[in-house]
């Protein structure tokens, strides 16, 4: 007996096993992680070293060329490419697909602690960065309000960034843009040479100068008191008075008191910026939110602009803007894959209704397109596939095969129907004559795709 007989003869048994699968699949669905795309282990890792100050011809000299000869040798590497800027070498290795990373991460940080000697002094520990297209910022949200661009990123980092990073699922919250305070020394070489001093010893001085200290514990009475020795700068003012000793001689009187005013002239500057940001045309800090591996992206959005609200509430003097993300994009595409599954579920109706005067049928189409997605949903979560684009587009591809095939089966059920045989006989009839057409079909697809 077929498997559309045995069905046929066991509604109610058949009605509970799409019921359990209908609830499976809905579990499921909120069980899946939701990401943009999906999470592919690009066969590619990239070593990332500094050498600062340097030309590119020394860093392809002294960088690049030992980190080359020392990762050509990881098994499995298939290809080596590199590129040399001032300060930076980037050599990229490229693995056969199928490769496990994670060894070939461990292979190539152990041949680099191999080529350390080879390495200068003054150039950093090589980085080993995997291509993770997970690895962007889920959301990019716009600091911007009246005061100046160092207060806000003070308040970003103080507070938003804090608040943002104890979120259930973000990982890191990123500053870019905006201005950093920084006090710059303009050293006179003539003079710093009058008094007999040197570069070295305005830095000793300032070190040792700009310092908070403990200074241990007094005891008085029943109490104990502890002591801090509080040294750091608060102004301007008082990193120009700091003195670094008496005159040492060379062209100016020895003995005395030379003050770093009198050899340098100390201003209340910016930092150099590494990075700009800019929202709507105006200047702005930018704050990029990371989320951790498997967390789903709609809900860490969820969670990231309730928070943002509640600052918008503590701070009105300061604009909260989403400039980007991710969340928008995966449920656009969530959404047209329910559009595309009821305007294919409505049309398949019209169609069949039009073409065989019949209700009965084209229900039957109109049912297995939401039970099969729903189905779909828990064969991913066993599989441990995200909802991403890639999915939901094999999603779309599926229904569409469905419907194709739905009408194949109603059509010639219809057909032995017309032709006198009852209900039941013509649905097994009709689904048995077509059934390896069909699966032929449905295999020559899956293999073409797959």
């Amino acid at each position: 007996m077929s498997i559309s007989r045995r069905c046929i003869k066991r509604p109610v048994a058949v009605a509970m096993f799409f019921l359990a699968v209908v609830l499976l699949g809905g579990i499921s669905f909120w069980r899946l992680p939701i990401d943009l795309l999906p999470d592919v282990a690009y066969p590619r890792l990239v070593v990332y070293t500094t050498y600062p100050d340097v030309g590119p011809t020394e860093v392809e000299r002294f960088v690049t060329e030992p980190i080359e000869r020392q990762v050509s040798q990881v098994p499995g590497v298939e290809r080596v490419e590199s590129v040399s800027r001032e300060g930076v070498s980037l050599v990229t290795l490229r693995f056969a697909w199928g490769t496990d990373m994670e060894f070939a991460v461990l292979n190539v940080r152990e041949q680099l602690d191999n080529s350390r000697d080879e390495l200068p002094d003054l150039s950093s520990r090589p980085a080993v960065l995997r291509t993770d297209p997970n690895s962007e910022p889920v959301m990019a949200v716009s600091v911007a309000g009246e005061g100046d661009l160092v207060s806000l990123k003070e308040l970003a980092e103080d507070v938003f960034k804090r608040r943002l990073e104890q979120i259930d699922g973000v990982a890191e919250a990123a500053l870019a843009g905006g201005l950093e305070r920084e006090i710059h020394v303009e050293v006179d070489p003539r003079l710093l040479e009058s008094y007999g001093f040197t570069i070295e010893d305005i830095g000793a001085v300032l070190e040792s100068a700009n310092l908070s200290a403990p200074g241990g514990r007094i005891r008085r009475g029943r109490y104990n008191y502890a002591l801090r020795t509080l040294g750091e700068f608060q102004t301007v003012h008082e990193i120009a008075q700091v003195p670094l000793g008496p005159s040492r001689g060379g062209t100016a009187r020895s003995g005395n008191l030379v003050l770093l005013s009198d050899v340098a002239r100390v201003e209340d500057g910016f930092r150099d910026r590494e990075s700009i940001a800019r929202y709507n045309g105006a200047e702005a800090v930018g704050l990029l939110l990371f989320k951790e591996s498997g967390a789903n992206a709609v809900r860490v959005a969820e969670r990231v602009n309730v928070v943002l609200n509640q600052l918008r509430t503590e701070y009105p003097e300061v604009r909260l803007d989403v400039a980007m993300s991710q969340a928008e994009f995966i449920t656009d595409a969530i959404s047209n894959v329910v559009q595309a599954l009821v305007f294919g579920g409505i049309l398949a109706f019209l169609v069949l209704f039009l073409f065989l005067r019949n209700a009965r049928y084209p229900v039957a189409i109109a049912l297995a397109i939401p039970i099969s997605v729903v189905a779909a949903f828990s064969l991913l979560d066993l599989a441990g596939v995200s909802l991403n684009i890639m999915s939901l587009g094999g999603l779309a591809l599926g229904v569409g095969m469905l419907v194709d095939n739905s009408i194949v089966v109603l059509e010639n059920i219809f057909r032995h129907s017309e032709s006198g045989l009852d209900a039941a006989d013509a649905a097994a009839r009709g689904a048995e004559e077509v059934q390896g057409a069909i699966a032929a079909s449905t295999l020559t697809t899956i293999s073409v795709f797959g």
